[in-house]
């Protein structure tokens, strides 16, 4: 166990060529909870112990923090062969890159088992919340029994989670996912845009009971990945059940015509928050005219059922010989609502929180920026709100035109009175 025993473990800002870096080694456990049995932690940095969730930046025993101080560091790297292994209770911020990445890149036999990644609080960070598998060209190792709950990823540059090379038995639930593609207009690269990334090779795995928010392109984009030599089965079966999706900029899911023999499912879900804008940076796309997409002549079975959408586009309109799809209505959906998240009009459309640039460098002509009155912006962690239209006027250096707000609250667990109960971050835990 890497466990805090006594005080605060903070690392980061030291614009260093890393800041956390975990290599190798089995059944090992990073927690930063208090716990006086084990004798872990410290009572006086207890995180969201006792359901403190709001306003608790800082309070974690292990608080991994790098202020932005160097492009392309993630703020903990796990790799080297490491598996069975779980991340317990920490916070991760202000990364310039990932907030945690886990994988062993060019390794095909170091498959990562049996880990758990739970009451993590990610936010603010310039990419992918997580980015667990790698996306490199083969050999690369599979992920098995890989299990995500409970997790804040929240406020992303990119995506929120990313999540390739999966194998058997991989569950992904009650987490809240989001907003996620914050930095759609200055990302590393184009079309890093989405909120979740998942990459199913074999086997079965899960995705459910999430609260998914705030996206660029695609609530969902799933790659079915075929790797000679993988142990494919008839039964294989990717499902996305009971899932919250709201606010995007585009659509919702596109799955790839990628021939792995596994069933995708897609049922219980509610779709939401359709404000078409995507054309500001990419001005060549066409307005969706469907929510879910399917690869064109996909081979893999879709079972799509019992879906919902609150939108200006029917859940699905081109079908396939391998696409099944039954009572997908477009219906009022209500939102959630949290206990204490960000307030006001970003609880109404998480697409108004963007990270300030003064150009969008991935339109093609990379064009200026102009910020109306009243925008919301993210800026090195911080939220601020416009006093005043304005175009390159960095917001911690222009306080007439920028208005710094407090730090957001982040308890984004659903209040007593949300609909939508059962899904996103549990607490008590089960």
């Amino acid at each position: 166990m890497i466990a805090v025993l006594g005080g605060q473990v903070k690392v980061g800002g030291d614009a260093a060529n890393y800041v956390f870096v975990i290599k190798g080694g089995k059944g090992w456990i990073l927690t930063g909870r208090h716990d006086p049995v084990s004798k872990t932690g410290d009572e006086g940095f207890r995180g969201h112990a006792e359901g403190a969730f709001a306003h608790g930046q800082g309070t974690y025993g292990i608080f991994i923090d790098d202020a932005f101080s160097k492009e392309g560091l993630s703020g903990l790297a796990i790799g080297g062969g490491a598996s069975d292994f779980e991340l317990d209770t920490l916070e991760v911020a202000r990364a310039e890159f990932a907030g945690i990445v886990a994988k062993t890149d060019d390794d095909g036999q170091a498959t990562m088992r049996n880990v758990k990644i739970h009451d993590l609080y990610v936010h603010d960070v310039g990419s992918e919340g997580i980015y667990f598998g790698s996306t490199q060209a083969q050999p690369q190792h599979a992920f098995e029994r890989l299990e995500v709950y409970d997790n804040r990823f929240l406020r992303t540059g990119t995506e929120a989670l990313q999540v390739g090379q999966l194998g058997s038995d991989c569950e992904i639930h009650h987490n809240v996912i989001g907003p996620g593609a914050v930095r759609w207009r200055s990302a590393f690269d184009h079309y890093q845009d989405g909120n979740v990334q998942f990459g199913q090779r074999y086997g079965s795995s899960s995705f459910h009971h999430n609260v998914v928010i705030g996206t660029g392109d695609l609530f969902v984009e799933l790659f079915p990945t075929r790797v000679d030599g993988d142990p494919r089965s008839p039964s294989d079966t990717v499902s996305f059940t009971d899932n919250y999706f709201a606010d995007t900029s585009l659509s919702g899911v596109y799955t790839h015509a990628v021939d792995t023999g596994a069933t995708i499912r897609f049922e219980r879900n509610v779709f939401l928050g359709f404000h078409f804008n995507y054309t500001e940076v990419y001005p060549d796309m066409d307005e969706p005219v469907q929510v879910f997409a399917v690869g064109s002549n996909a081979p893999n079975p879709h079972i799509l059922k019992g879906n919902q959408v609150d939108g200006p586009y029917p859940f699905i309109k081109w079908l396939f010989d391998s696409v099944q799809a039954e009572d997908n209505p477009t219906v009022a959906v209500e939102r959630v609502r949290f206990r204490d998240f960000m307030g006001g009009a970003l609880d109404e459309d998480y697409r108004r929180l963007e990270w300030w640039t003064d150009r969008a460098t991935l339109s093609p002509d990379e064009r200026a920026v102009t910020y109306p009155k009243g925008a919301y912006v993210l800026h090195r962690g911080a939220l601020y709100e416009a006093l005043a239209e304005s175009q390159g006027e960095q917001p911690d250096q222009h306080p007439d035109v920028w208005r710094a707000l407090p730090a957001p609250a982040d308890d984004v667990r659903l209040s007593a009175d949300s609909p939508h109960q059962g899904l996103g971050v549990r607490w008590p835990p089960p």
